[in-house]
């Protein structure tokens, strides 16, 4: 008889064996096979197709360029920007959580407010930053928080609205029975169904907002950031110093995502799909 020994698990005498197979394993497994992959690609890439022109440095060079710098060069910077996107991420979404939430206490206006998540999301960063430094106080970090901000604006809109659609109709024709008007449906009902959502679109506005803080940096007015020493390194072709800012950048972008995430996970577990602690149990 042949059979299939990866599905099969050796198990003591008297005990059933056990299907088993690759969706069983552990996220993290996943995770870091595919950070070795890419590593992998990386190191291949470097020493093959661009070992003549250095466009792409090894690993080891890149990790060698972050030692050497130290936290001397990415600290501070990699803070303030941090900062400004921070600061976009939180007037982003409070304001498009605003304008999801007047859309739906006045229905008329939900077209409009569609329309403004649209435009803001169509509207190039490149276009708006100029206008936003040149009206903005010297040496402000307008632009920065600014374009952080509306880098966050339309997935937020998008999302809202989405969850506000959400609620059981049930609930709020209950609600209504008893008494309770729109803003009532709103807290008791809506704002509960809409959590999954809003929490999914502020995950993805997470990176959005520091993506967003390190554009408004290249237009200048500023002297620090990480748009300003990638724009040094640029300049001075210091290609190893590019590709650690690069991974640098990556690393806050993805820190922040997991921040929410976790944060979503402690406000309203039932909206992360985490697992039941009875799920998989027999």
């Amino acid at each position: 008889m042949v059979v299939d020994s990866t599905l099969v698990a050796t198990a003591p005498a008297g005990v059933p064996a056990t299907r088993r197979s690759v969706a069983d394993l552990p996220r993290w497994v996943g995770a870091a096979a595919g950070a070795v992959a890419v590593l992998l690609v990386w190191w291949l890439l470097s020493v093959t197709v661009f070992a003549r022109s250095g466009a792409v440095p090894t690993p080891i060079a890149v990790v060698r360029q972050l030692w050497t710098d130290g936290w001397a060069l990415y600290g501070p910077n990699v803070g303030v920007t941090t900062w400004s996107a921070v600061q976009g991420f939180l007037w982003g979404n409070l304001a498009a959580v605003a304008v999801a939430t007047v859309a739906l206490l006045v229905p008329v206006l939900e077209g409009l407010a569609t329309q403004v998540a649209v435009l803001s999301y169509c509207i190039p960063l490149t276009a708006i930053g100029p206008i936003v430094l040149i009206v903005s106080d010297a040496g402000s970090r307008a632009t920065s928080v600014f374009l952080a901000a509306i880098s966050v604006f339309f997935t937020t809109v998008v999302a809202c609205l989405l969850g506000w659609r959400a609620a059981d109709r049930a609930a709020l024709d209950l609600v209504r029975a008893y008494g309770g008007g729109r803003w009532a449906q709103l807290r008791k009902v809506q704002l509960v169904a809409a959590l999954p959502n809003i929490l999914a679109g502020l995950k993805i506005a997470a990176p959005a907002a520091f993506l967003g803080a390190v554009l408004g940096e290249y237009f200048g007015g500023v002297d620090s950031g990480m748009g300003v020493v990638i724009t040094a390194a640029q300049t001075n072709l210091r290609v190893a110093q590019i590709w650690a800012l690069a991974l640098i950048s990556g690393a806050v972008a993805g820190a922040g995502y997991a921040l929410v995430g976790l944060l979503a996970r402690l406000v309203a577990p039932w909206s992360t799909g985490a697992d039941d602690p009875g799920r998989g149990r027999p």
